[in-house]
């Protein structure tokens, strides 16, 4: 181990020596190379409390930039450097123009140029004076820097804003309405910034927008800003003197027409009938949609006043149909000075059927590694009512590919049925004006799972989801009934022999009824340009409690049963918290609290086998491998283990925290620890030190650290994990933290403890 480190930090040397002596290779006699810039504010005791936002703006308009670097070094130089004008193809070729970049030149820098765009900066951030000076720093052998004095005077801030407006006219009235102290963000007390008077002019479009003024756009609103109060600025807020008339119009619309069989290679769809339906002309010559698909989706409607809310609110419910690829709107005034407006809408759906094949491969941090094909038909426009019908089937097998366990090769099989219907399907209409269209999705589905030389289970699954969007970040999904049946069948001698030894394991293969509902509600508002995103799932799952108000005892006067099943009774409660916080444009720290309750209750010692909670595994504690941690301070036996981990509980805690740092192009790097275990809600004899204890349950918490590479392709990303345990809960009190058997030169322990996790997409 000591003889492989020191062959690394040689490497690494090397390496360093060879980047030292190249970077200026390519670099002219006579010049420099550039390696950036830095900005100085000369009197730094008075830097405003914006003063980082402010420096990450004049540092983004500065030009040019230098050579980009990866882990400090400039690799894109040094493979420019190692190569030369190429004469074709080869690796000469992409050295020199594909992966390397010539060396940016202090000659090429102008810090005129650049004191003018950071003068402009500063200007519109509230500075209206301020002194620069620039000079040439030497940062080592041919290599030089460039420093930027700023010494800024006063800055401005708002004094006062006002509208101004004939009132007279009814475009001066709405304007004038636009004036909202709660909404507008130009406050009083602020400093001055050109680039919130801009937002506040598209704020103030969008106002307008929604009161009937299509053309009303930002170029309409002036703002004029006196600045003869020395640090205090007047703004005045107005409608530009030359508007035009379509501009200050106010419009309501007429005609309303849609085609919703559109093509651009077919002109016929754009002839044929027009059928009225609630005032909407629709022209659909092949009647492919019944009419009150449209009329359920349209919120933008004649005889209405425009407004842009409802014009995006139809054109999002129109895409989340999923059954139009492309979708344009036109809006054009009824004639020249008419305050009325026709909107034509030119739907070009999908093709109808289609049928997908897919083949997946899929490798486990238990040793397995398996492959599965799936062929999923669909039908976009089943009843010519825009249902989503799918019929999916799949097989797949797994295979160990190491260690010493036996007759844990499995396969499985599995069928569905589903219908996803554009709407609520209730005794009442409801449809909620939002931009996104409710969902009803009926499906029915079977799967069969066996374990070679084990058993085979049976699962069949019928259930109604109503699914919709309460805003752009928070959606829910609400199962009224959901019925689940699992019958075990064909086991063997070697599975009787494992319940002999853990009766525990029973609890996996027998038959459930399961009859319940569940809810969902979450909230997620990540996107990339969020310094933090939220990410918040909230779940509580009711099984057996109507079905056990009607039913009597039947099995012996002991369980409650339908057609000889016990049924399943119990609640349980989850809710799974995620915190993204952008640290810097290339690096991204994620933590994620997910807390599980489960509480058997009448029929039910413990949850059914399949609404019970598992840990460890490529998405949960990574330096376990799945379903083997747990629960509590039970550890599965070894002569067990080597045919089935199935270690399951009632209760989840779990806490991730992962550095995601970006590398080079497609590849991303991560640092993460995890923390957790699963517990038993009630005392389970075969089990012990698994049920969970307020006094004792964090000493029974399992730790895990590694380090992960994932290769981000934008439509799959590949993701390899590698993880070492820190704390196993299994051990005696005062011995669970194991830093001290860290022996990454031990094969044994390598082989015992390093668990590899490969897996598609980000673990959380």
């Amino acid at each position: 181990m000591l003889s492989t480190f020191r062959h690394i930090i040689l490497f690494i040397a090397v390496c360093m020596l060879c980047y030292a002596c190249s970077s200026t290779k390519s670099v002219p006699d006579g010049d420099r190379l550039y390696t950036g810039a830095t900005i100085k504010w000369k009197d730094s005791k008075k830097k405003p409390k914006d003063y980082g936002t402010l420096s990450e703006g004049m540092n983004k308009v500065l030009r040019p930039k230098p050579n980009k670097k990866f882990l400090g070094m400039p690799t894109r130089l040094w493979f420019y450097n190692m190569s030369h004008e190429p004469k074709g193809k080869g690796l000469n070729y992409l050295l020199h123009k594909k992966w390397g970049e010539p060396p940016v030149l202090l000659s090429n820098v102008k810090p005129s140029v650049n004191i003018d765009l950071l003068q402009n900066y500063l200007e519109d951030n509230g500075y209206f004076q301020n002194e620069w000076a620039s000079a040439i720093k030497n940062t080592g052998k041919k290599k030089a820097s460039l420093v930027y004095t700023v010494q800024p005077y006063t800055r401005y801030y708002i004094k006062s804003v006002r509208w101004e407006a004939d009132t007279a006219t009814q475009v001066g009235k709405d304007f004038k309405r636009t004036d909202n102290k709660r909404r507008t963000l130009l406050k009083v007390g602020d400093p001055y910034s050109f680039e919130t008077i801009k937002l506040e002019r598209e704020r103030i479009q969008t106002s307008m927008r929604n009161n009937g003024y299509y053309y009303f756009t930002p170029d309409n609103i002036l703002v004029e800003v006196d600045s003869t109060n020395k640090g205090l600025v007047d703004l005045y807020v107005k409608i530009k003197e030359h508007s035009t008339k379509a501009a200050t119009r106010k419009y309501t619309m007429r005609n309303i027409t849609i085609y919703p069989d559109y093509s651009l290679a077919d002109s016929s769809a754009t002839k044929g009938p027009v059928t009225l339906y609630n005032k909407l002309r629709i022209i659909d010559p092949e009647k492919e949609f019944k009419p009150i698909v449209f009329d359920r989706t349209m919120l933008l409607l004649p005889d209405s006043l425009y407004r842009l809310r409802k014009h995006d609110a139809t054109l999002q419910r129109l895409v989340s149909l999923g059954t139009f690829k492309f979708i344009k709107a036109t809006f054009r005034p009824y004639s020249r000075d008419s305050s009325l407006l026709n909107a034509t809408f030119y739907l070009t759906p999908y093709p109808k059927h289609s049928l997908q094949f897919e083949l997946r491969g899929t490798s486990k941090s238990n040793n397995f590694v398996g492959s599965e094909i799936a062929i999923t038909g669909k039908n976009r426009n089943w009843l010519h009512s825009a249902v989503l019908l799918e019929a999916n089937v799949s097989a797949g097998f797994e295979v160990q590919n190491g260690g010493q366990s036996i007759g844990k090769n499995s396969y499985t099989l599995k069928g569905e049925l589903a219908a996803t219907f554009p709407r609520f399907i209730t005794p009442f209409r409801i449809n909620p004006p939002t931009p996104y269209v409710p969902r009803t999705r009926l499906s029915a589905s079977y799967e069969l799972w066996s374990q070679q030389n084990l058993y085979k289970l049976n699962s069949f699954t019928l259930q109604a989801q109503y699914q919709w969007k309460q805003t752009r970040y928070i959606s829910h999904i609400f199962s009224p009934i959901a019925i689940t049946f699992v019958l075990p069948t064909d086991t063997t001698a070697a599975y009787d022999s494992i319940i002999h030894y853990d009766p525990s394991q029973k609890a996996a293969l027998e038959k459930q009824f399961i009859l319940g509902s569940n809810y969902t509600i979450t909230f997620n508002n990540q996107n990339d340009r969020r310094i933090h995103g939220f990410y918040i799932s909230a779940n509580a799952d009711i099984g057996g409690n109507l079905a056990g108000l009607f039913l009597k005892k039947n099995l012996g006067d002991t369980a409650k049963a339908i057609l000889g099943v016990p049924i399943a009774q119990y609640l349980r409660f989850q809710v799974d918290g995620r915190h993204y916080w952008k640290l810097t444009k290339n690096t991204t720290w994620v933590n994620r609290i997910f807390a599980g309750y489960g509480l058997p209750y009448g029929n039910s010692r413990q949850l059914p086998f399949v609404k019970q909670y598992f840990t460890g595994g490529s998405n949960s504690i990574r330096a376990f491998r799945a379903r083997t941690l747990g629960p509590g301070a039970y550890r599965l036996p070894d002569s067990v283990s080597r045919y089935i981990a199935n270690e399951s509980g009632d209760i989840k805690l779990e806490y991730n925290s992962e550095l995601r740092v970006h590398l080079v192009s497609v590849v991303n790097g991560a640092l993460f620890v995890d923390a957790g275990n699963i517990w038993n809600q009630q005392y389970i004899p075969d089990q012990p030190g698994s049920q969970f204890h307020l006094s004792d349950f964090a000493s029974q918490i399992a730790v895990g650290a590694g380090v992960g590479l994932r290769i981000d392709a934008s439509i799959v990303v590949v993701r390899l994990d590698l993880g070492i345990p820190l704390r196993k809960p299994w051990l005696e009190p005062g011995h669970r933290w194991v830093f001290d058997q860290v022996d990454f030169g031990d094969g044994a322990w390598r082989k015992e403890n390093m668990i590899l996790n490969i897996a598609i997409g980000y673990p959380f």
